[in-house]
């Protein structure tokens, strides 16, 4: 295992109890140069190359800009270690139609409430009555709706900043072929 992924799993476990410490930001690009940035919940570290998965609607933002750029940046900080991880990463989109067995194992992980999060109608469309519910009461489909996807977002690039201790431990990753070179540098 390479010494960033070490890094990275040991602060998840040191925080495992701190719900906010699966949560990053994404950062996308818009056909029209725009760049946007949400906060997305990690759903795995892919044991078999250095990864992240997400899970989300087809019909958002972010996945309309990943289909024109799959070029994006993710932030995360972890409070209770005090570190940040900086990714520069390549997004793959996996639909529901292409890789139906993927997509029913990330749709089976999910609790009901977040299920539910995919019957709310169209992400970014206005809401024209707030006082309603966002959907009816209905069953949650043992199988995911066609617009829920997978993100695999493949990382070639990691700044690694721990923020405790004087000095300050800032690392450089990148990968040359299969191979991760670090280089330490001035926080």
């Amino acid at each position: 295992m390479n010494g960033w992924r070490q890094r990275l799993v040991k602060s998840l476990y040191q925080s495992r109890s701190t719900p906010e410490s699966r949560y990053f930001q994404l950062a996308t690009q818009s056909a029209d140069g725009r760049l946007h940035n949400r906060t997305v919940v990690c759903r795995g570290l892919d044991d078999e190359r250095d990864a992240l998965w997400l899970i989300t609607d087809t019909r958002s933002q972010k996945v309309s800009d990943i289909l024109n750029n799959p070029q994006a940046a993710v932030c995360w900080y972890i409070a209770k270690t005090r570190e940040q991880y900086r990714f520069s990463v390549t997004c793959e989109v996996f639909t529901t139609s292409a890789h139906a067995t993927l997509c029913q194992q990330y749709w089976q992980l999910l609790s009901e409430p977040a299920k539910t999060q995919f019957l709310w109608g169209e992400p970014g469309l206005e809401r024209l009555n707030a006082a309603e519910s966002l959907v009816a009461e209905m069953p949650i489909e043992a199988t995911p709706p066609a617009h829920f996807c997978v993100l695999r977002l493949d990382i070639h690039d990691v700044d690694y900043l721990s923020l405790r201790g004087n000095p300050q431990i800032r690392e450089h990753y990148d990968l040359v072929g299969s191979k991760w070179r670090l280089n330490e540098i001035i926080p």
